[in-house]
């Protein structure tokens, strides 16, 4: 018989995939509703329909295969790096945007701040990344 400790590491490792695969689908497809981002996940995850669907919701007797959280790491260090690629790219466009005339493209230079404010709200409100 399962011992209660094994069965709650079974159950939050499940949950922290849940929520994984939610904030994972809600950065990816902010203007999809759970539906769509369930369908997109489905097409993006080696796994079947309702496999997918049965982590991303949680449900219970579901534990998570050793090769199914291999994925989830994946694609959360994909998430990261592509993160950290539009963040560099959006520093050094704004740094040679400054160093060019920074009066002249002083309306491009405000929406790549407004860019960076809206990430780092995201990134606060759950999106850690």
């Amino acid at each position: 018989m399962e011992t209660l400790a094994s069965k709650e590491r079974r159950e939050m490792t499940v949950l922290a995939a849940r929520q994984s695969l939610r904030e994972y689908a809600a950065d990816q497809w902010p203007h999809t509703n759970h539906k769509g981002r369930l369908a997109k996940l489905c097409r993006l995850l080696p796994w079947s329909d309702r496999r997918v669907r049965a982590v991303y919701n949680g449900e219970r007797g579901v534990s998570l295969r050793a090769e199914e959280q291999a994925a989830l790491d994946q694609l959360t260090i994909e998430a990261k790096h592509e993160y950290r690629t539009i963040e560099a790219l959006c520093a050094g466009l704004e740094a040679l945007l400054t160093h060019t005339d920074e009066d002249g493209y002083r309306a491009q230079i405000d929406a790549l701040r407004a860019v960076y404010r809206g990430m780092d709200s995201a990134r606060a409100a759950g999106g850690k990344r």
